[in-house]
């Protein structure tokens, strides 16, 4: 049904067969991998300030690329204008995204990293947002756009307004980030083993199974951890040693390589050289307190992360399925009592939405 969409839509356009026939290759190839880069808040005319962020965040963990914060922007004026409009549609659609009761029960995230725990919420912007980004993916986004937007409001004019706003965006805005620099994009989830739910397992051999009801970055975050679990403990500082995987790290070191191989980068690293910071820096990282999904541990001397329940650590307390060596390797939180408690004065932080 979706393919004859896509067609019956081209044909009506007046395109001829060759174009109708590209535009239906297009339309099926697979997504980029990752979210959008950060955008520049000024670079959006039209676009308020406040609600770029939770776009480009909101992509990323859905793995809308490059232009699914482009999309949702587009989606959330034509419904709402921005939130300026929250009455409910004549057909009972509420909130910021204008869900109907039925699909905001399918499709409904609780992302609002000011509210830890509370349940979602249509009237909250990142409730909204993240939900709307979890329906276009569940429906085809970014591989089938058209399709993807016609499941969330079935109208032909609707597809082509949202389409038209999206680009302007787009062309608008240009690239926030040259690819060949970037970092790896949230969404970039590396193959590796999972498990059902919302908790990540370790493994007997050491590697971590990243849990499957979970947003990407925080599988992405799992892969990245994966990579250097057999690495030595060594404080040296490498070029590249975030994008490209080293014989050692030390415990900020391992930190870094996790956010920045999973999209969630810190704030002190030389995007250039791709060289780490230390653990004060993780400090200042991200927004204050626990994560729902990611937390950074960090004090002047140590830093570690928990990641889905479990924990990516240098520091051993014998946990019995961590191969031997000393290094970075996956760990259970029943250690957290013995390491919050050896002398250090902690900071908890967290990625912004997780």
């Amino acid at each position: 049904m979706r393919r004859l969409f896509v067609i019956a839509f081209a044909l009506t356009m007046g395109l001829p067969m060759v174009a109708v026939l590209l535009l239906f290759a297009a339309a099926s190839s697979k997504a980029q991998c990752g979210g959008g880069g950060p955008v520049d808040p000024g670079s959006a005319p039209g676009i308020p300030a406040s609600l770029l962020g939770i776009y480009d965040q909101a992509a990323a963990a859905y793995q809308l690329g490059p232009q699914g914060w482009a999309y949702l922007a587009a989606i959330n004026y034509v419904e709402t204008s921005f939130g300026q409009d929250l009455s409910p549609s004549s057909r009972g659609a509420i909130g910021w995204m204008q869900f109907e009761p039925g699909t905001w029960a399918q499709y409904a995230v609780s992302a609002d990293p000011t509210k830890p725990g509370a349940p979602p919420n249509p009237y909250d912007p990142w409730d909204a947002i993240f939900a709307a980004a979890n329906d276009l993916h569940a429906n085809g986004a970014p591989g089938d756009w058209p399709w993807a937007i016609y499941a969330y409001n079935h109208a032909g004019w609707y597809v082509s307004q949202v389409q038209q706003l999206a680009q302007h965006y787009t062309q608008t805005v240009g690239s926030a980030i040259d690819a060949s620099q970037a970092a790896p994009q949230a969404g970039c989830v590396a193959a590796g083993p999972t498990t059902p739910g919302s908790a990540a397992l370790i493994l007997p051999d050491g590697l971590a199974a990243a849990p499957q009801d979970t947003p990407a970055p925080v599988q992405a975050a799992i892969a990245a951890g994966n990579r250097i679990i057999d690495t030595s403990y060594s404080t040296e500082r490498e070029p590249n040693m975030l994008s490209t995987v080293m014989p050692s790290y030390d415990c900020s070191g391992s930190t870094d390589f996790v956010l920045y191989n999973s999209g969630l980068n810190t704030a002190q690293v030389d995007v250039g050289n791709g060289i780490a910071g230390d653990s004060g820096m993780l400090e200042s990282y991200g927004d204050p307190g626990p994560g729902r999904w990611i937390t950074v541990f960090a004090s002047g001397g140590h830093a570690f992360i928990e990641i889905a329940g479990i924990l990516l650590d240098t520091s051993r307390f014998g946990a019995p399925t961590m191969p031997a060596g000393s290094g970075p390797r996956w760990q259970p939180t029943s250690i957290l009592t013995a390491q919050l408690s050896d002398g250090n004065s902690w900071t908890e932080r967290h990625p912004p939405g997780l």
